[in-house]
């Protein structure tokens, strides 16, 4: 399930009944869920352990804060739609618009990927900027309170224990103290303890599908020039066990990232960076580091040792009043930057699950129905990760007849601008997978090589930044200077 095939928010409430519901954790998919629950309920809360200041800061419960976020256009064009002006937003607090066909160089394959045959916008910033404009959009519904420096230290059940009705918080200024409730979200992430808990009340936990991949991230920033929104992916694939991606934030400057597959991990010290950079098989990332000065010598660390999937949706019991969303059912290899627009899509199935039904059985309906969502990025992520011979955990049957689909889609997309749509469109969660096997994809991909003196592969240098349309460059240009 995508953008294509997810119905797109409408602000008409719910027929509901009103009440409290309490979200746990102010994540991005914590925030999303809270501005769907004030179309339901009078009363939302959003309660998080952290500080949650008006300013673009890294939270500690958020270890991945400093690493490379995307905002794809699944997840910016769900967003827009609950926040109308979130992008616009973004932009005017630094963040910076980027033109996918011209900026963006995918390197897969031996090669970077040809141009498209269109622009389409991106929208770069630090995870912190994107959560604190987020943060914003939420604080001024009237139903939302945002309580932060306050934790869930349990759920509060009925006498059957057959419903979740509030929770039990700590506040270091309060104490300990309980909110009676309609609904709980949990959006705590990969730290959940809904499955322990529901194992300790007598209910079936959910199967949890592990594939380990052992992924660190080692990120640092250099300056940028204001007109250069260039942005590089050079992913690991196997047998290449090292990868490392630019992407332009806020403040002029370029997050540089570096990352590693099954123990060959980026140093963390200023030579041992640059020295990794230089190991992969394309030059620009260490050029950029070369020529660029360093921001500070401060490099960021991040391990990831394998994707999760809470398989909720296969439970045939589960107590009411309680819903569990974003990394607390699946969380996936973050080298897609697949993660935030998943936990937009989530948020919009949730809405679309309360317009049709309500409360009644709201879990299960919202695990059947979201189950398709994570569908789309487990693939991704886990198809490129078993590419890896020492990747082990449950490999979905197909996995290595569409991982040696999608390197052969790569290699001819070196030279088809037509390929780099398609993949692009499945990337940023636009398009299922499906749509890489239409005939004409098909055809592209399996059929005789196309020729001719035009059909040139391209690179990130600095020359071809300025290579648009006028139309397009003058466009993007008011975009980045909002």
């Amino acid at each position: 399930m995508t953008l294509a095939t997810v119905p797109r928010y409408e602000s008409t409430q719910p027929d509901t009944d009103g009440g409290h519901a309490v979200v746990v954790g102010a994540s991005i998919a914590g925030l999303c869920t809270a501005r769907i629950l004030a179309d339901a309920f009078d009363e939302v809360t959003v309660i998080d352990r952290d500080p949650l200041p008006d300013e673009p800061v890294a939270r500690r419960s958020v270890p991945q804060a400093r690493q490379i976020h995307i905002l794809w256009e699944a997840g910016r064009t769900t967003l827009e739609d609950l926040f109308p002006g979130y992008s616009e937003d973004l932009l005017a607090a630094g963040g910076v618009a980027i033109d996918g066909q011209h900026d963006l160089y995918t390197y897969g394959q031996g090669d970077f990927l040809a141009a498209g045959s269109k622009p389409f916008p991106l929208y770069a910033a630090t995870r912190p900027l994107y959560e604190q404009v987020l943060r914003r959009h939420v604080s001024r519904l009237d139903a939302v309170q945002l309580w932060d420096r306050c934790q869930c230290v349990d759920y509060l059940v009925d006498d059957a224990a057959t419903a979740v009705t509030g929770v039990a918080i700590r506040n270091e200024d309060a104490g300990r103290a309980e909110l009676s409730t309609d609904l709980v979200v949990d959006a705590t992430g990969r730290t959940s303890r809904t499955p322990v808990w529901l194992e300790n009340h007598d209910y079936t936990p959910p199967v949890m599908d592990e594939v380990h991949i052992n992924v660190a991230y080692s990120t640092t920033f250099i300056e940028r020039p204001t007109d250069d929104a260039r942005m590089i992916g050079v992913l690991a694939e196997a047998p290449r066990t090292r990868g490392g991606a630019v992407l332009p934030v806020e403040g002029d400057r370029w997050l540089v990232n570096l990352h590693g597959v099954h123990g060959d991990h980026p140093p963390t010290d200023t030579a041992g960076f640059e020295d990794f950079a230089g190991s992969l098989p394309t030059p620009e990332l260490k050029h950029l580091l070369d020529e660029h000065p360093w921001v500070s010598e401060e490099i960021h660390h991040y391990p990831f040792q394998s994707n999760r999937r809470h398989r909720y949706e296969d439970l045939d019991r589960f107590p009411n009043g309680l819903v569990v969303v974003g990394d607390a059912i699946a969380s996936f290899n973050p080298i897609y930057g697949q993660g935030m627009s998943v936990a937009a899509l989530e948020a919009l199935v949730l809405h679309h699950v309360l317009a049709t039904d309500g409360r009644e059985a709201l879990a299960l309906r919202f695990f059947a129905r979201v189950a398709e969502v994570v569908d789309t990025a487990w693939m991704m992520a886990i198809g490129a990760d078993f590419g890896f011979p020492q990747t082990r955990g449950p490999k979905p049957r197909g996995t290595a007849l569409f991982d040696w689909y999608l390197s052969r889609l790569f290699r001819r997309a070196h030279t088809d601008g037509a390929l780099t749509d398609a993949f692009t469109s499945v990337l940023s969660m636009q398009q299922p997978p499906t749509v890489l096997f239409r005939p004409r994809i098909l055809w592209r991909v399996l059929g005789p090589a196309r020729s001719g003196s035009s059909l040139q592969s391209r690179t990130p240098s600095q020359g071809d930044v300025t290579d648009h349309d006028e139309g397009d460059e003058a466009d993007f240009a008011a975009k980045r200077k909002p």
